[in-house]
C-alpha cells in the first residue's frame, strides 16, 4: 500500500499541477522583492532655424515607505498558502489510494471465497453425477447442482470484472497506464487501532494540511492590509538629467581678433530633481478596507475549517470503533459457526442424512455471512481509511 501511495504521490497529473503552482508562487516571491525598473528620457527640438537642442534624463522610483516589503510579505504568505494546498491534495489522494486498494482487496477476497465455493460445487457435481449414474440419487438432484454451479459460475466472473476495474481506476489515480503490470499486495484484513480521541482531535488541528491552508489564507489577508496601507503613503522619485542647446541669432558678432562671425552656439545643462507623490487625495482607503473585510473573511473560514477538522475526526473514529466492533463480531462468534454448519450439513449429505437443498441453502448462509464479513473488513478499512484522512497521518 505504501508503494502504492509512494508512485501516485509522485506521478498524479493534479499533484505534479499543485507542485508546479506551488513553483509559480516561489518565483512570485523573487519578482515581489525586485525594485522597481528606472526610467530613461530622450527628447529633442528641432527650430525651423538652426537651433535645436537634445536632453536625456533618468528617473528612479525610490519604493518608500515599505512598498517593497508589503509586496513581499503578501508573495510569501501565499507560498505557505499553495505550500499548505499542495499537501493538502496529497492528504486527499493518499486516503483516495488507499480507499480505492480496499476496493480491490474486497472484490478479491469475495472472488477468493467464490473459488473456493465454486470448486468445492463442481467436485461435489462429479459425485451427485456419479451418484445419479448408480440410480441412488434423483437426476433433478444433478441438475439442482448445476444451477449452483453455474450461477457461482456467472458470480465469479462479475467479482472478476470488478477486480479488475478497482484496480485500473487504481492505476489511473497513481498515473500510471493500464497496461502496466501493477497489482495491490497483501489482503483484507482487520484494521489497526485507531488513536486517541483527544490525541486525534489535537493532532488534526495542528497537523492537517486545510487547516494550515486556512492559517495562512488569513497571513496573506493580514498582508494584503499592510500592502494596500503601504501604498497609500507617499512616495518618491530621483531624477538626474543633461540638456544640449545649440542656440543663436540671425546677426554676426565681432571677435576678439576683430573678425566677425554668427552668433550661435553650444550649451549644455546639467539637473536633478526629486518627484513626491502626496496622499492628499487618495489615500487608498478604499483597498485598505477592502483588505481588512477579506482578512475578518479569511478568519471566518479559518474558524470554520477548525471546526469541520474537529467535527470530521469525531465522526470517524466513532465510525472506526463502530466497525471495528462490529468486525470482532464477526470473527468470535458468526464465520468459524457458520463454516462448520456448513460442514456438518455436507457430511450429512455425504452419508445420506440430508437433502442437496439442505446444502445449497446451507452454502448461500454461508456466501451470505462471507460477504456480510467482507463488507464489515471494508467499512473498517473504509473508516481506517477515514481516520487518516480526518488526522492527516495514518492510524497506527
Amino acid at each position: 500500500m505504501d508503494e502504492w501511495v509512494t508512485l501516485a504521490l509522485a506521478n498524479n497529473p493534479e499533484i505534479r499541477a499543485a507542485r508546479a503552482e506551488l513553483d509559480a508562487a516561489a518565483a512570485r516571491v523573487r519578482q515581489a522583492a525586485l525594485r522597481p525598473n528606472p526610467m530613461l528620457e530622450l527628447g529633442g527640438q528641432k527650430a525651423i532655424s538652426p537651433d535645436n537642442n537634445l536632453s536625456i534624463g533618468v528617473t528612479v522610483p525610490l519604493d518608500l515607505n515599505g512598498r517593497k516589503d508589503g509586496r513581499v510579505g503578501v508573495a510569501e504568505r501565499e507560498v505557505e498558502v499553495r505550500r499548505a494546498q499542495a499537501a493538502d491534495r496529497e492528504r486527499r489522494l493518499r486516503a483516495d489510494v488507499r480507499t480505492k486498494a480496499g476496493d480491490v482487496l474486497a472484490a478479491r477476497r469475495t472472488l477468493a471465497v467464490t473459488d473456493e465455493l465454486l470448486q468445492a460445487n463442481r467436485d461435489a457435481l462429479s459425485l451427485v453425477e456419479a451418484r445419479v449414474r448408480q440410480g441412488a440419487a434423483p437426476s433433478l438432484e444433478a441438475n439442482l447442482m448445476r444451477v449452483e454451479v453455474a450461477r457461482l459460475d456467472a458470480g465469479r466472473v462479475m467479482q472478476a470484472n470488478r477486480a479488475d476495474v478497482a484496480l485500473l481506476q487504481l492505476k489511473a489515480l497513481a498515473g500510471a497506464s493500464p497496461d502496466e503490470p501493477l497489482t495491490v499486495g497483501g489482503e483484507l484484513s482487520s484494521p489497526p487501532a485507531a488513536p486517541g480521541s483527544l490525541g486525534a482531535l489535537a493532532s488534526a488541528i495542528d497537523q492537517r494540511p486545510d487547516v494550515r491552508a486556512a492559517r495562512a489564507d488569513v497571513a496573506v489577508a493580514q498582508a494584503k492590509v499592510r500592502k494596500e496601507q503601504a501604498e497609500g503613503r507617499w512616495d518618491a522619485s530621483v531624477s538626474v538629467g543633461y540638456q544640449r542647446q545649440d542656440f543663436g541669432f540671425n546677426l554676426k558678432g565681432v571677435t576678439d581678433s576683430g573678425s566677425t562671425r554668427q552668433i550661435q552656439d553650444v550649451f549644455h545643462y546639467f539637473g536633478a530633481g526629486i518627484t513626491v507623490m502626496l496622499p492628499v487625495r487618495n489615500r487608498n482607503e478604499g483597498n485598505i478596507a477592502a483588505a481588512g473585510a477579506e482578512a475578518t473573511a479569511a478568519e471566518r473560514r479559518r474558524e470554520f475549517s477548525e471546526l469541520i477538522a474537529r467535527q470530521e475526526v469525531a465522526a470517524a473514529l466513532a465510525q472506526y470503533e463502530a466497525a471495528r466492533r462490529t468486525v470482532e463480531l464477526y470473527e468470535r462468534g458468526v464465520r468459524g459457526i457458520a463454516r462448520a454448519n456448513l460442514d456438518v450439513v455436507r457430511r450429512s449429505y455425504g452419508l445420506g442424512r440430508g437433502t442437496l437443498l439442505d446444502v445449497i441453502a446451507e452454502q448461500r448462509r454461508y456466501i451470505e455471512v462471507e460477504n456480510g464479513y467482507t463488507d464489515v473488513l471494508r467499512q473498517a478499512w473504509d473508516a481506517s481509511v477515514e481516520v487518516e484522512r480526518a488526522i492527516g497521518e495514518p492510524a497506527r
